[in-house]
């Protein structure tokens, strides 16, 4: 391959590498945005499920009360046949019998009372959490559906942006030979976005790793495309470009 073809081969590939570092820049932001956002969706639906356990937890409390309730009538219907069937006994010993087991039923009904304010107090302290609850969930809904709509646009521009780099990078690849093309291709998606870089202070640009003189030799006669042996990505002189250009 001549001299003035790698070189021109050189140029196209910086210029192809400028645009797929901002297009690389663009795709990890757009990747991370939803992943900033899912840490806050995650904190929002926490809430969500805080609040409906509170609301299930009320429900069965007004379903435990209300089968409270049921047991209290169904002893006070007891106590009241009870007492209604004391005039029908005959003997001193059978109504001191059922006065005592009327006394025992009022005492359950007696229990079963409390037991329904304590759950009547309880369904209260819980709906009031609840009532709490709810207020703090509009919000964190209304935090994360305002950050939704931030990171939603923000995306939409990087799409955009990353759109008009594609056009910009299509314009370049077609000057490009498919060898060259193809090579650059491989090593730009396995290296991040960054597959050709210049010689700094004889070390390459990419893992910093130092030349010797023959590798930097071998990258000026610009007879072929040349790779670093440590990274793969592929090397040029700065330099050198700049002279062309000037």
């Amino acid at each position: 391959m001549a001299a003035q073809n790698v070189k021109e081969i050189i140029h196209k590939l910086v210029s192809m590498q400028k645009i797929d570092e901002e297009l690389f820049a663009f795709r990890r932001e757009i990747r991370q945005k939803p992943e900033e956002l899912a840490e806050l969706k995650a904190g929002f639906d926490e809430k969500k499920l805080t609040l409906s356990k509170l609301e299930t937890r009320v429900r069965e409390l007004e379903l435990l009360r209300k089968a409270k309730e049921l047991d209290l009538k169904v002893k006070e219907q007891d106590i009241l046949k009870a007492d209604t069937s004391l005039m029908a006994l005959k003997s001193n010993r059978e109504y001191q019998a059922r006065l005592f087991e009327i006394e025992n039923m009022k005492a359950d009904k007696s229990v079963i009372e409390s037991e329904v304010l304590k759950q009547m107090d309880e369904s209260d302290k819980v709906a009031k959490q609840v009532e709490a609850e709810k207020l703090i969930v509009a919000a964190e809904e209304k935090k994360y559906l305002a950050e939704k709509e931030k990171v939603d646009a923000v995306i939409a521009k990087l799409t955009e942006e990353s759109s008009g780099l594609e056009v910009r990078r299509r314009e370049v690849m077609v000057a490009v030979d498919k060898v060259s093309l193809a090579l650059y291709e491989r090593i730009v998606e396995n290296r991040d976005g960054v597959a050709i870089v210049p010689i700094v202070n004889n070390a390459c640009g990419g893992c910093f790793m130092h030349l010797p003189d023959q590798v930097i030799n071998k990258i000026k006669k610009y007879d072929e495309l040349v790779r670093c042996e440590v990274c793969a990505r592929l090397q040029y002189l700065q330099e050198d470009l700049v002279h062309e250009n000037a």
